[in-house]
């Protein structure tokens, strides 16, 4: 009797140790910062959102969130900050959220602008299109755009009929965001006014010793009607806007990576 019970607990003790080895396992997967493991096969995880910005396209910018109802019952999303005037996707990111989480970020982003529901195929054509059109320009989409495009997987963009046109008025027109140095914003300007493009530098408090400012416009140069641009959600800073005179040659770009086609995102 002795011998059967000591094979029984240890049976037992056996199952206990491989629940709580498999339980840790789940634990380390769960919290997991790589995407390759948490963001693993997205494509059998239901869409519950698809949200575009109802002022898109005449912002020129705005974020854009996919979200998908992982086994666990938290959902996974893919934020995409699009400048369809100029650079594509400007930001990308994926993050898993509880339900009550989602809706202070969906909250958090209606703060700037209404974020209407849109098929998915609509979504994911429109975020490879973006992506497509700052890549033709030499802005390459956000590095974490490879990680945050795995939110996209199983949705087919053929599907949606939508065609879409970038640029303001058929020209890409570079607007600075708030994050960008003015050094880095002149190096884009001088980029895109090479493209045939326009571009507007708001400047803040910061950048007044570095650049001169004059009271006439240059003609060859757009600018919104009272030196303002449309407010969007990339922080505050000053609404005044000057001109950035050149008296030095802008520096180029960072290199570019190699072009890369997003669209269609299979091949």
């Amino acid at each position: 009797m002795s011998k059967r019970h000591g094979a029984r607990e240890q049976k037992r003790l056996a199952k206990q140790k491989a629940k709580r080895k498999a339980k840790r396992r789940q634990v380390a997967l769960r919290e997991s910062p790589d995407p390759t493991v948490q963001l693993k096969a997205p494509e059998r995880w239901p869409v519950v959102a698809t949200l575009v910005p109802d002022n898109l396209w005449e912002a020129g910018i705005g974020n854009l969130i996919i979200a998908r109802r992982m086994p666990d019952g938290r959902l996974a999303c893919g934020i995409f900050l699009l400048d369809v005037w100029c650079l594509g996707v400007k930001e990308a990111c994926w993050k898993i959220l509880s339900a009550g989480e989602f809706k202070e970020v969906r909250k958090h982003f209606e703060e700037h602008a209404l974020l209407k529901d849109t098929p998915p195929e609509y979504f994911a054509k429109l975020v490879y299109r973006a992506a497509d059109y700052g890549q033709s320009l030499g802005f390459p989409p956000h590095h974490d755009f490879r990680h945050a495009q795995r939110l996209l997987a199983g949705i087919d963009p053929s599907q949606c009929p939508d065609e879409f046109e970038f640029g303001q008025d058929g020209r890409p027109h570079y607007i600075r965001g708030p994050n960008e140095s003015m050094e880095k914003a002149r190096a884009i300007a001088a980029q895109v006014e090479a493209l045939g493009g326009n571009y507007t530098l708001p400047v803040d408090s910061s950048d007044l010793d570095d650049i001169e400012c004059v009271d006439d416009w240059d003609d060859e140069h757009e600018w919104d009607e009272e030196g303002e641009i449309d407010d969007f959600d990339e922080g505050e800073f000053e609404r005044d806007t000057f001109e950035a005179v050149e008296d030095d040659p802008v520096e180029e770009t960072e290199q570019a990576r190699p072009r890369r086609r997003w669209w269609p995102p299979w091949q």
